[in-house]
């Protein structure tokens, strides 16, 4: 059979075609999405146990030779003085750190470095000054090496290591803390106008917010013994002082916007201006959270204060704590906390967690001590003291809150349980664009209240400033029985704010903030203050009120047939320790 010149051109055109377009497809290449890297540190450079815990002036640091740091000075009046440029192991800005981990590479065969720290200023001449130091790294005991300033303090070498825990607390709902006193007397004290500044040096103890000691283990902890023991405390919020053997407390150095670095020479505390003091001690107040680990140090650190009538400010070494974290805990995904108080009656009640007793013995218008469980839902109740079930009430308790249980009566005098969660985080929420930025304000020295209306005879509450002054935001106003306010319920009270009192007012929804309840006593701040003799054993004065996170709740009855022990009151429960 013949095949005409014509097919057998196409047939071989149509495979040459083929040939290329399978060609062309094998030979493609997929393309792959570009990915930016934007860490600021791409290289692999695990950590050693060593860590630099820089409480003096140094900003650069040299390792073996080798510049780690920028070494930039910049004139500090002129725009984008705080814009220094990175490096490699400090690529935020090319300084050192207040805690710097080592990182292994800079360890030589037999686990050492030389390292040179060095102080590097715009002013110069007088500041600047360098220090050399051998540091080691061991697998099986981290280390922490303590920068002091020695330049400004007698007592303390340049630098002090120590051993810090490598191991969680025992117990999985606690954490672990410990003092270490690298206190020493200031070189040429500073003499304002107020006096001359306060000498706080000698052996220091650890205490709660109220001045109660901690722990014996954490007691009278001298320069020379320079670290206590670790303990173990339950999770929670604290407030935590240190305080020297005649009980004066030492201020801790604040940080930020919205923290203190300002003290009265002759007493430590935040002043007002170059007359006045708050009487406070500035003492952060802090979340101390589940597997944690803290070290609080004491060493000089320098603040500023008022030099003359027109509150210039000029700086002085003072000693003061810092609260450091030793081994961070992780996410809290199954403790919370839990409290009762008994706002029913005058009896003595106690309250059930899924048939365990939590608390007993509580009289009228107090509180229990907090009991932690896990996360899951729970069968509560209210029981007096012969073990009768007063109330009940069926709630899933979610982790990493703080609670409390309130018994109260209702307008049958049946009683009732609410269960309110505790908001302790210090922070105040503010008008905020749409995706929440800066949605927030972050505080760790406030006075937060809440208020709660628990007084069945009384239908409308406004709590309020003297003469019916408003008082803060709208969580205080018209509260009716039983029932919180959930839209921005804390009012928080200015630390610079004079002694107060707060009133309570018979209210209406249509008439705020209505007419004074002159049965219900006044709250006086001053009634805040849980130890007054904290201040007045070392002959201060009280101040406004105390620093933490309060409930102020009504209770009791109005009118006639109540007795004095159930008249109606304001009782103050704070919800850090």
């Amino acid at each position: 059979m013949k095949i005409s010149m014509f097919k057998r051109v196409s047939c071989r055109f149509f495979a040459v075609t083929a040939l290329c377009f399978l060609s062309f497809v094998s030979c493609k290449k997929e393309k792959l999405d570009v990915i930016n890297d934007n860490r600021p540190v791409t290289e692999n450079r695990p950590n050693s146990n060593t860590r630099i815990v820089n409480l003096s002036d140094f900003n650069q640091v040299i390792a073996n030779g080798d510049s780690l740091t920028s070494f930039v000075v910049l004139h500090p009046l002129n725009p984008g003085n705080h814009k220094y440029p990175g490096t490699s192991y400090f690529p935020t800005d090319g300084r050192l750190t207040k805690i710097w981990t080592v990182p292994r590479d800079l360890f030589d065969q037999k686990e050492e470095a030389d390292l040179t720290f060095a102080a590097r200023f715009y002013q110069g001449f007088g500041l600047n000054h360098d220090f050399k130091v051998k540091v080691d790294n061991s697998y099986e005991q981290p280390k922490d090496y303590f920068l002091l300033p020695s330049l400004f303090m007698n007592g303390q070498p340049e630098v002090v290591a120590l051993t810090r825990a490598m191991t969680s607390p025992t117990k999985p709902d606690h954490f672990k803390i410990r003092i270490v006193n690298l206190g020493g007397t200031i070189k040429n004290p500073a003499i304002g106008m107020n006096g001359p500044q306060e000498n706080l040096v000698g052996p220091i103890s650890l205490a709660y917010a109220d001045g109660t000691l901690v722990n014996q283990k954490t007691s009278a902890i001298a320069a020379s013994q320079i670290s206590s023991d670790y303990i173990e405390l339950p999770y929670g919020t604290y407030q935590f002082k240190i305080l020297l053997a005649d009980g004066r407390p030492l201020p801790s150095l604040g940080s930020g916007r919205f923290e203190y670095g300002l003290i009265d020479l002759p007493t430590s505390t935040i002043p007002k201006d170059y007359a006045k003091s708050t009487n406070f001690t500035y003492a952060p107040i802090q979340d101390f959270q589940p597997g944690g680990v803290y070290t609080i140090v004491v060493t000089p650190q320098r603040f500023n204060y008022f030099s003359n009538e027109l509150n210039e400010t000029v700086s002085a070494y003072q000693n003061s704590f810092q609260i450091i974290t030793d081994i961070a805990a992780p996410t809290n995904q199954s403790y919370l906390r839990i409290q009762g108080v008994n706002a029913y009656k005058d009896q003595s009640i106690g309250f059930r967690v899924d048939g365990k007793v939590i608390a007993s013995g509580i009289g009228f218008g107090k509180g229990s001590n907090y009991s932690v469980f896990t996360q899951k839902q729970y069968d509560i109740e209210a029981i007096d003291a012969t073990g009768n079930v007063l109330a009940t009430i069926k709630q899933e308790l979610r982790s990493n809150q703080n609670y409390t249980l309130w018994l109260y009566p209702d307008r049958n005098g049946k009683a009732q349980l609410l269960l309110i969660s505790n908001d302790l985080s210090g922070t105040l929420p503010l008008p905020a664009e749409d995706d929440g930025t800066y949605s927030r304000l972050a505080f760790k020295f406030f006075f937060f209240n809440r208020f709660l209306n628990l007084s069945a005879s009384n239908p409308y509450i406004t709590f309020t400033l003297p003469n019916g002054q408003p008082f803060g935001n709208s969580g205080n106003v018209n509260l009716q029985p039983g029932i919180p306010s959930i839209n921005m319920p804390y009012t928080n009270v200015n630390i610079m704010a004079n002694p107060y009192a707060i009133m309570a007012y018979r209210s209406k929804p249509d008439v705020i903030p209505g007419v004074w309840a002159d049965d219900i006593d006044v709250l006086q701040s001053t009634e805040f203050i849980a130890n007054k003799s904290l201040y007045t054993t070392i002959g201060r004065p009280l101040p406004a009120f105390e620093p933490g996170i309060y409930t102020v709740a009504l209770i009791g009855k109005s009118g006639s047939g109540s007795s004095d022990k159930e008249k109606a009151r304001m009782i103050i429960i704070k919800h850090n320790k």
